[in-house]
């Protein structure tokens, strides 16, 4: 058995950082569970088993960041023991048809709400000789055409947490990612929506011009198979319990194929994926 431990966990309104809050407080942790809206908050709440505190939480905003932390540290007496930075939005598109306020919103969600929610909660963390751990994607590590803007925003993650893995180590704070896969959570169908909504602003001829990308990532979002949160939930516990965790949980089969492809020499990777892709592209029709 555990100790009771205190946890904040970003962007708990659904999916993955929901899954996450609901299982630890069930667990008998403190969680802390930062959401955007009232409502939200609510809702979790009212789902809770166990001690769980939502905490309206933009983490793209500084004075909610400042606001939020500054609760936490009230209810812990300034111990916090683990900050799950999950917070994340992800679309698919070229990088021609990706207007600059979805890019910009999208690297404030994903890389400096990360950044700034944990440089808040460093004293805190320091305190407990805590955990940071990070919600980061295969996508931190496996670049693919299409997910530019959401490949640049996780691999910015990725190095974030091994920087800060080794300048915390002296101060007794560990500091790991988790990298999943495509995981069974409302993301990919927010993704899908926004992706449509992105190439509607755009000609036909350009639309045309990415019909291959555009129809793989639609396939994607919308029929290939997710790893279940469950292993993502596992990856997270033992990241928080163990005495040496890991630097990196890849979560998932498609994400360790996806790592070991990696291995390939660059021209061999590039080629398999441009392949993969091509033949996915839906096929002329004859007259």
């Amino acid at each position: 058995m555990h100790h009771r431990m205190s946890i904040l966990i970003t962007g708990a309104s659904t999916g993955i950082g929901q899954a996450l809050a609901l299982h630890f407080a069930q667990q008998g942790h403190e969680v802390f569970a930062g959401v955007r809206r009232h409502l939200d908050a609510d809702a979790l709440a009212a789902q809770a088993q166990g001690f769980i505190k939502p905490i309206l939480l933009d983490v793209t905003q500084p004075a909610s960041v400042e606001n939020a932390t500054a609760a936490v540290q009230a209810l812990t007496h300034g111990r916090l023991d683990v900050l799950i930075n999950n917070a994340g939005v992800a679309f698919s598109g070229p990088l021609e048809m990706t207007p600059h306020q979805d890019l910009a919103r999208l690297m404030d969600v994903n890389v400096m709400g990360t950044f700034s929610v944990t440089r808040a909660c460093l004293p805190m963390l320091r305190l407990a000789h805590g955990r940071i751990i990070n919600i980061s994607s295969i996508s931190g590590l496996f670049a693919a055409p299409g997910l530019t803007a959401y490949v640049a925003s996780k691999h910015a993650v990725e190095g974030l947490t091994a920087a800060l893995r080794m300048e915390l180590a002296p101060m007794g704070v560990k500091v790991c990612s988790v990298a999943p896969g495509k995981i069974d959570t409302p993301i990919w169908d927010k993704a899908s929506h926004t992706s449509d909504k992105l190439l509607d602003e755009h000609t036909p001829e350009l639309r045309a011009l990415y019909q291959g990308l555009i129809h793989f990532y639609k396939r994607y979002a919308l029929h290939e198979t997710g790893t279940p949160l469950e292993t993502v939930i596992s990856a997270v516990e033992h990241a928080m319990h163990s005495v040496s965790p890991r630097a990196r949980y890849i979560v998932g089969r498609q994400a360790r194929w996806r790592a070991r492809l990696n291995w390939l020499p660059v021209h061999w990777r590039e080629s398999l994926v441009l392949r993969a892709m091509s033949r996915s592209a839906p096929k002329a029709r004859q007259n």
